[in-house]
């Protein structure tokens, strides 16, 4: 296309109207540096600039107003739509809540009926082995203000401790029994315990404590695993003889 033929053409691309393989054609000419196309095309985006200013200003009519909101604003239908979404969603948020909520509960419960059924159990264990008609029962400490209770042992198995007043612990430590023998020997390990907030507990064992072979029932305050011998001085000692 010769210069001829493009030099009615340069306003038409300025206003961005030109057909789209005349516009190639007049970009071919400005990305090789033509001279006569940047010097018309200069031109003519200086008389279109001048006239849009020379043209008053006029208030677009209510009815365009209304369209361009009609076209940015949602329908009632996707507000509807929107309005359930949000709904929905506040719904899931209060159901997933819920869910946590009950969970936490659950677990709670679960954990007070491990907690009643366990002392069930020593309890049925305990009045188990106080029906036995050689249990032995000892009594130690007799006062309110140090720790008090009584022991029950059975020769052929079995033996309950049952204290009161116990001292506090530490979250890393817990309470350990221990069968001291009449022999002289190490004692014996005889079960973990760990007492209420008030200091109460009751420890039932399977193990068989016989008074002639066995002269005291110790506690003392071990690592939270336990001990295979004392590892500080037993705090409580009942004798059964």
């Amino acid at each position: 296309m010769t210069h001829a033929e493009m030099s009615e053409l340069y306003e038409l691309y300025a206003l961005g109207v030109l057909e789209p393989e005349l516009a190639a054609e007049i970009e071919r000419h400005l990305e090789e540096q033509c001279e006569f196309c940047w010097e018309h095309l200069s031109a003519a985006v200086a008389v279109t600039t001048a006239l849009a200013s020379v043209a008053e200003p006029e208030a677009a009519p209510a009815r365009v107003r209304e369209r361009v909101l009609a076209a940015v604003r949602p329908p009632r239908a996707a507000r509807r739509w929107s309005f359930a979404v949000v709904a929905l969603a506040a719904a899931c948020l209060a159901l997933v809540a819920f869910s946590v909520t009950s969970r936490v509960a659950m677990q709670r419960m679960q954990a007070q009926l491990a907690g009643l059924t366990q002392e069930r159990n020593q309890l049925r264990s305990a009045v188990e082995i106080l029906s036995r008609p050689e249990t032995r029962t000892v009594e130690f400490g007799r006062t309110e203000n140090v720790p008090h209770g009584r022991v029950l042992v059975n020769r052929t198995g079995g033996f309950v401790f049952v204290g009161s007043q116990l001292p506090p612990l530490g979250g890393d430590r817990t309470f350990e029994l221990w069968l001291v023998p009449a022999s002289g020997a190490a004692p014996t390990p005889a079960g973990l315990f760990r007492p209420d907030q008030s200091g109460n507990s009751v420890h039932v064992s399977s193990l068989a404590v016989d008074a002639r072979t066995t002269t005291a029932v110790a506690v003392s305050v071990e690592p939270q695993q336990g001990s295979s011998a004392p590892t500080t001085k037993p705090f409580l000692i009942v004798p059964l003889a």
